[in-house]
């Protein structure tokens, strides 16, 4: 039952993360500023790695980041690589669809995905994700588990933002830096809340460890 929960938060990391950025191409508006749907899904990878980094500690965590991220690389390159190939069956609104979630970029006829979106997403990712699972092993020998949930998700959603934002709109007219990495903040802090509450009912049942507590002179 243990290895089955475990496969099943990993599975739902991975899914999570591709999902993301597949999804990523369709815009919506918050506050009157367009910002990528996948805002709504992929603050929840850091509850997923929270869960996994609780529960199975932080080497499982480490490992299961690393797997997501070469499942979406693996993910990309077999997709172009589909994309690329003759069209001899599928429609070509089919076909259209299918090139415009793997392989949006054309290039003399080869189609590619949005390299430099993707390696925003991938960097911040893991970066923000071993931030979290740091923060997490941390502070949960300090506090009570809820909060450290809290406060590693916080702390990962702004470093992810900050890396992700400045470097997916390179070269992109018109687009509020601030602004975009404001709202996708106050978007993720929402999403924090409800992670926390997830948190606790994933995690039920596990003791709280002994706090660190300085010994008095």
């Amino acid at each position: 039952m243990k290895d089955t929960r475990k496969i099943l938060f990993v599975s739902l990391l991975t899914a999570l993360l591709i999902f993301s950025n597949i999804v990523a191409i369709k815009m919506t508006v918050v506050a009157k500023l367009p910002l990528p749907c996948s805002i709504f899904i992929y603050p929840f990878t850091f509850l997923c790695v929270a869960v996994i980094s609780d529960l199975y500690g932080t080497q499982t965590a480490i490992k299961s980041v690393c797997f997501a991220v070469l499942a979406q690389v693996l993910l990309t390159i077999v997709g172009t690589i589909i994309v690329n190939l003759d069209n001899q069956v599928s429609t070509l609104v089919e076909a259209n669809a299918l090139q415009q979630i793997l392989a949006p970029i054309e290039q003399n006829g080869i189609y590619m995905p949005n390299v430099k979106v993707l390696f925003a997403s991938i960097l911040g990712f893991s970066v923000s994700q071993l931030v979290n699972i740091g923060i997490y092993t941390f502070v949960k020998n300090l506090t009570f588990r809820p909060i450290a949930c809290a406060l590693s998700i916080l702390i990962a959603i702004m470093i992810d933002t900050i890396i992700y934002v400045p470097i997916s709109t390179i070269g992109t007219a018109d687009v509020n830096l601030t602004l975009t990495i404001l709202n996708k903040f106050v978007v993720g802090v929402i999403i924090t809340f409800i992670s926390v509450v997830l948190f606790s009912i994933f995690t039920i049942g596990k003791k709280e460890p002994e706090k660190k507590v300085k010994a008095k002179a």
